[in-house]
């Protein structure tokens, strides 16, 4: 593999049946497992209460070894999407931006932008919806790679989550983390108006914001934004995990000697690890990643 990768990104909805109208019906994607949550694996999330959670795991029809994972639980009092710390968004890779933007409209998908070309490339074509979790979902359209890293274009309706977005407090302070722990490097920072984040916290259109991304050489891991000072830590239920984007995994080729591990690192058969080791830290906002060798 030879650097870290995403494996996969983890949402709590309040209602698995209608998560799955819309990432298995309309998303189109293969439900490789169906499973209630461990007790051992709940206990890795200090999520003691999921034990026993309805939970589905899905692939991408091209094969791509990059998985969804939904899981059951009550939504908490106080959660409003897009205004907490933590894990905000998965980046899908979708083969036309324009026809998904008008097959979510007729679903009733929340829209939180309209597909639309970027100022500063035309190898992307972006549209973002809000999932039943309170995710937002990022479905990009990939025309080529950029000049600073390689995008997968989709091979199917939906391809692979190939970024996943945070949200926080400190994004300096974000980044070393994340480096520290993966080897990773900056690939790149910005600030410039951001409509995510513009809309969810009632900000003009024309405020901007810091965002950088995380990449291994070419490969673009996570986006890393600077969330503004009204936001707050993510509501979740007692014994539970955050809602919406609850966690990101990632693969690597050894497990960090950095890492502050939940519980010790153990062997996980089930999927989307297939008999992996599996450790989980919490980040500089709380968030959950899963590394897994």
């Amino acid at each position: 593999m030879n650097g870290p990768r995403l494996l996969h990104g983890t949402v709590c909805v309040p209602s698995l049946d209608n998560a799955l109208m819309l990432y298995r019906d309309l998303f189109e994607q293969t439900v490789v497992h169906t499973a209630t949550v461990g007790k051992s694996e709940a206990a890795a999330w200090e999520a003691p209460a999921l034990a026993g959670a309805k939970s589905v795991v899905m692939q991408p029809p091209s094969g791509s070894p990059v998985y969804l994972r939904l899981i059951e639980q009550v939504e908490p009092v106080g959660y409003q999407p897009g205004t907490h710390y933590g894990w905000a968004a998965l980046e899908l890779s979708v083969k036309d931006a324009d026809a998904m933007y008008v097959r979510l409209l007729a679903a009733g998908t929340p829209i939180i932008a309209a597909p639309k070309p970027l100022s500063f490339t035309d190898k992307l074509y972006p549209m973002q919806a809000r999932g039943p979790g309170g995710e937002a979902i990022y479905l990009n359209e990939v025309r080529g790679d950029l000049p600073s890293s390689d995008l997968p274009m989709a091979k199917c309706w939906v391809d692979q989550l190939f970024i996943a977005v945070m949200g926080c407090r400190n994004m300096e302070a974000s980044l070393a983390f994340y480096h520290a722990l993966l080897g990773t490097g900056t690939g790149g920072q910005w600030e410039m108006p951001y409509s995510v984040i513009n809309l969810a916290f009632g900000l003009d259109a024309s405020t901007a914001h810091k965002l950088a991304t995380i990449s291994d050489r070419r490969t673009v891991l996570f986006e890393v934004d600077q969330y503004p000072t009204q936001a707050t830590p993510r509501p979740q239920p007692a014994g539970g995990l955050p809602q919406g984007l609850a966690m990101i995994g990632v693969k690597v080729d050894t497990l960090p000697t950095v890492a502050h591990w939940i519980v010790p690192p153990a062997v996980r058969l089930e999927a989307p690890y297939f008999g992996a080791m599996v450790g989980v830290i919490r980040g500089p906002d709380g968030e959950l990643t899963e590394i897994v060798c």
